[in-house]
């Protein structure tokens, strides 16, 4: 597989974000952070101010590294090096990109990112936080099903400087550990013999909210697939480990109380 390295700007004016949308070639239409390829033996930063020289016809300052990602495109990979950036001023290159945004942490998901670029995106909605709720077992506390963690480095590096609010409903609630596994089917909380514990599930969840109700978050990171924490997709309630739409039912209450919130696997 070709294989391409590029650079990112991701130009910041103070809680706001550019995100540019790309106007030529096969993923026309979709949004990203404005940037090019680096030349054999050329340095990133050097690539990066080039690049938006060519197609902003801007002068950037670059503030700080934020990170890399490496990503497979169908027919391409991908390592995109992306930079914190600002400018004083930015023109419009119709045959680049068809229209800017400036987006803040509310409004990030607002537009259709290019699928690398979401990594990227989840990644600033850390960095563009304060105070960030986050899973206890992705900190390394034994509160998982079967007395174990799910101790993640990569969430521990990214929320470095952040003010944490650890939490986990079912130690909350007094929920035996080990205890056993439960998946949410047909909008009930069950054990693989079809034990209902939904009641038990549900006041956990409840129990967890009230003890965040005075806290000011600006971000919640989840753990992924569980039936209590998990966004966007959970186990389809056959024990299988077949992942359906859906999300757990603290994850739930977290969105409708207007948080944003992201796994550990979206980052």
């Amino acid at each position: 597989m070709k294989k391409i390295h590029v650079v990112a700007a991701i130009i910041r004016d103070k809680d706001k974000i550019l995100a540019a949308k790309r106007n030529y070639g096969n993923l026309k239409g979709f949004w990203e952070f404005p940037g090019g390829k680096v030349n054999i033996g050329e340095q990133p930063e050097i690539a990066l101010q080039r690049e938006l020289k060519e197609e902003l016809n801007a002068e950037i300052k670059i503030s700080e590294y934020f990170t890399s990602i490496q990503y497979d495109y169908p027919d391409f990979h991908m390592k995109m090096d992306c930079y914190i950036c600002t400018t004083e001023k930015f023109e419009l290159n119709e045959a680049i990109h068809s229209k800017f945004k400036w987006l803040t942490l509310s409004t990030l998901d607002s537009v259709n990112w290019l699928e690398a670029d979401k990594i990227v995106v989840n990644r600033l909605k850390i960095y563009l936080s304060k105070n960030i709720l986050v899973s206890a077992c992705l900190l390394g506390d034994n509160c998982k099903y079967n007395g174990g963690n799910n101790y993640n480095q990569n969430v521990l590096d990214l929320i470095k400087n952040k003010n944490v609010i650890k939490v986990c409903p079912e130690i909350l609630a007094n929920l035996p550990l080990p205890r056993k596994p439960v998946e949410i089917l047909n909008d009930k909380i069950i054990t693989k013999d079809k034990v209902d514990m939904t009641k038990l599930y549900m006041n956990s969840a409840k129990k967890a909210m009230q003890d965040i109700a005075d806290k000011e978050i600006d971000l919640a990171i989840l753990k992924a697939n569980s039936p209590t924490c998990g966004s966007k997709y959970i186990y389809d309630g056959t024990f299988s480990h077949k992942l359906i739409e859906g999300n757990g039912i603290f994850a739930q209450m977290i969105k409708d109380k207007g948080i944003l919130v992201i796994s550990e696997r979206d980052i």
